[in-house]
């Protein structure tokens, strides 16, 4: 004798659980876009600056890596129209270096950070010698109350802080 086939019979249980997964499933896929977009676009920069931003060289500090020192000799603040801000680098290093004026910038208190207008310095660094880069930054855009804060070097990136309270 041959028995008939079995056909399964599917149970309104089992496809409410199934509808269950699906809508929960539907539901983490709007809440991850929702949480994952403003986490990726504010938290992720933070997060990386957290690891990978550039060191702060602090008052009377130097910065020191593959044989090149750089630290912050003087600054200096005319306040006549317009005002100009000096920084005087001194810089040791064991191999040729030169750095241009796109390297350079100037971060201030408030408003946009300053190109520099105006560089004394060889073309390249003597090896094995002290030498000084003087900058001077016109600020001439600035915000009256905009006070020097740091200057950025793009290579090697790092950052000197001008004040005590900046480090």
């Amino acid at each position: 004798m041959t028995e008939p086939p079995r056909r399964r019979v599917p149970v309104a249980a089992e496809q409410s659980v199934r509808q269950e997964r699906r809508s929960f499933f539907r539901m983490a896929a709007i809440l991850g876009v929702i949480v994952g977009i403003p986490l990726g676009v504010f938290g992720l920069p933070a997060l990386l600056n957290l690891f990978f931003d550039e060191p702060t060289v602090p008052v009377n500090g130097a910065y020191s890596e593959d044989g090149l020192t750089i630290w912050v000799n003087s600054y200096e603040v005319d306040e006549g129209p317009p005002r100009v801000v000096t920084v005087t680098l001194a810089v040791r290093t064991s191999e040729p270096w030169s750095l241009g004026p796109q390297d350079v910038e100037l971060e201030l208190s408030e408003g946009d950070p300053v190109s520099v207008a105006e560089i004394a310095a060889p073309d390249v660094l003597q090896v094995g010698k002290q030498g000084t880069i003087v900058f001077r930054f016109a600020l001439v855009g600035a915000e009256r109350d905009a006070e020097p804060r740091a200057v950025r070097l793009a290579e090697p990136k790092a950052r000197f802080a001008l004040t005590e309270e900046d480090h």
